[in-house]
């Protein structure tokens, strides 16, 4: 791979992503003090946050890491890279906007929707001209270019279901609900992290990338089951939806075996805070997917709001900080200090993080995530809020790192 810094766009212009990113994982947590997580899993205010951690936490750190990572990937220059001056704002009113809606006024929601959707659509275009421009066409790529097309198809749906929502058009929000849902958490935020993790779990963890044909099985089959699932709501049979199910079911079990190949064939193993965290992250995953394809067959909401808590804080929330771990530290490093190589001497790249406070914030998470996840199994609210504290220190000290390495002066 030719890593270039002419490919990914300033550190600079990246930080008001990485800073929303980190306080926005830490506002997701404490704003559960102030909700019930025992109500149903309809519930506007629990709707509400979902979107709160979704859109602020995990997409906003996709925006941060996929401007950097992906031209690398693709091994190209940003179609126009100027668009993340102003991309993070968009997100950031429609978010905000959205949360009104959720909380307060219902007519907000659609104001919201097309905010984000805006963002969304520069996001995606300027992705997909950058994918195009490159002469790197492999499955990973492919993989990258398909997870685009379906984030914007769950963003759309995401917005009929707001207007639906304000009594603008007349359909029941609650049919499309599980496009929506399908299209963006598995289509665009699991895909692109199995295609992602297929590039970084070789460079940080030292072991042997699957072949381009091989990720294709997963790729391909779990693009097929979101299509699959996108194309339900217009059939009167559940065959679509149920054939979604089992398919990205398949793809999942696939995409194990691929990990599982490639952490047998690491060649130095060492068990630092970003390799820990891929075992937690990769361990919710199976968990969560465990829990979720039972939920298929549970008649009480018990075991798809738990595999779903499992899946966002445990699988996306140590994907997202482990890696920062990792890139963050590297581009400061690359940006700043590698074209100073020859004139003095310069920080060693494992120098740039606080590692005692990676390693705290990394068993805070660790902690509150079980204890959490316990609560949530138990009906206890005394033993959530416990957990949630254990989340919110563990959160804290994360946006703490981000600003220590950030401010990194040359």
């Amino acid at each position: 791979m030719n890593v270039s810094p002419s490919f990914s766009p300033p550190i600079k212009l990246m930080q008001p992503y990485f800073f929303l990113s980190a306080g926005f994982y830490f506002l997701s947590f404490f704003s559960l003090f102030f909700l019930d997580p025992f109500v149903a899993i309809e519930d506007f205010l629990l709707i509400g946050w979902v979107h709160l951690y979704m859109l602020g936490f995990v997409m906003m750190g996709i925006f941060a890491a996929m401007a950097q990572l992906g031209p690398i990937v693709v091994e190209s220059r940003h179609s126009n890279v100027s668009i993340f001056k102003y991309l993070w704002l968009f997100l950031l009113l429609g978010l905000l906007t959205m949360l009104i809606g959720f909380y307060k006024d219902v007519t907000f929601l659609p104001i919201g929707g097309f905010l984000v959707l805006i963002a969304m659509l520069i996001y995606a275009i300027e992705f997909l001209l950058t994918i195009k421009s490159s002469k790197r066409k492999t499955s990973i790529t492919k993989a990258m270019q398909m997870s685009n097309f379906f984030l914007l198809f769950g963003i759309v749906t995401g917005l009929v279901m707001a207007l639906a929502f304000n009594g603008q058009i007349q359909i029941n929000p609650h049919d499309i609900l599980n496009i929506h849902t399908f299209g963006l958490v598995v289509g665009f935020v699991i895909l692109l992290i199995m295609g992602i993790s297929i590039i970084l779990i070789p460079m940080f963890g030292s072991s042997t990338r699957i072949s381009d044909n091989e990720f294709t099985k997963s790729f391909y089959t779990i693009a097929f089951g979101v299509t699959l699932m996108m194309l339900s709501p217009f059939f009167y049979t559940t065959v679509l939806k149920n054939s979604a199910y089992f398919i990205t079911i398949v793809a999942i079990i696939l995409y194990f075996y691929q990990l599982y190949k490639m952490i047998r064939s690491r060649k130095r193993v060492k068990h630092d805070v970003w390799a820990r965290s891929m075992y937690v992250a990769f361990s919710s995953f199976f968990l969560a997917t465990l829990l979720l394809v039972y939920s298929l067959f549970d008649t009480e909401d018990l075991s798809l709001k738990l595999g779903m808590w499992i899946l966002f804080i445990g699988f996306f929330g140590f994907v997202i900080v482990g890696n920062f771990y990792k890139v963050i530290p590297f581009l400061v490093w690359f940006h700043l200090y590698s074209p100073l190589i020859e004139e003095r001497a310069v920080p060693m790249l494992h120098e740039l993080l606080p590692s005692r406070l990676a390693n705290l914030q990394w068993f805070y998470s660790l902690l509150g995530l079980g204890v959490t996840s316990l609560a949530l199994l138990t009906h206890n609210i005394l033993l959530f809020k416990g957990g949630l504290t254990l989340l919110c220190v563990a959160s804290l000290i994360f946006f703490i790192i981000i600003i220590k390495i950030l401010k990194l002066k040359i």
